[in-house]
């Protein structure tokens, strides 16, 4: 028997394949790891992210980063007939400067109600140091 793909799989294939979801797609991150709750997103550094602190990615970058694993691992969560609405509240906390070849995005689900989501997501560069740690909660609603 064929497997088939999961309900959630379709609408971030599509989020992801439309240039929305996150505005790093541009500068090469890669949803890397999608799984029921969680989400891995890989950025290089480049000298377009930089600006941050000792030459490494900007604080700006990082926050995207961490909004776009959220929604990432959000979308696996959704039921048929939810969508989701945006971003609700986001927190980050910059540990040290963001230097390394990538930075690696991990986000795990913490719960997911009828219109809210919660998830923590931490980043670290490609030598596994933790460089940010963020919380977000993103709006989920029926379709229409």
């Amino acid at each position: 028997m064929a497997e088939t793909e999961p309900d959630w799989l379709l609408p971030l294939r599509a989020l992801l394949g439309s240039g929305t979801g996150g505005d790093l797609l541009m500068f090469g991150a890669q949803v890397a790891e999608v799984d029921r709750g969680r989400a891995v997103v890989r950025l290089p550094v480049t000298p377009a992210t930089a600006g941050g602190a000792q030459g490494g990615v900007h604080g700006g970058v990082i926050a995207t980063l961490v909004d776009m694993t959220l929604v990432t691992a959000t979308m696996t969560l959704l039921r048929r007939g939810e969508e989701p609405r945006g971003t609700a509240e986001l927190n980050v906390s910059f540990l040290r400067p963001a230097v390394g070849a990538e930075l690696i995005a991990t986000c795990e689900m913490l719960k997911k109600g009828r219109s809210l989501a919660v998830g923590d997501v931490e980043v670290r560069n490609d030598r596994d140091v933790l460089v940010a740690k963020g919380r977000g909660t993103y709006a989920v609603g029926q379709v229409g």
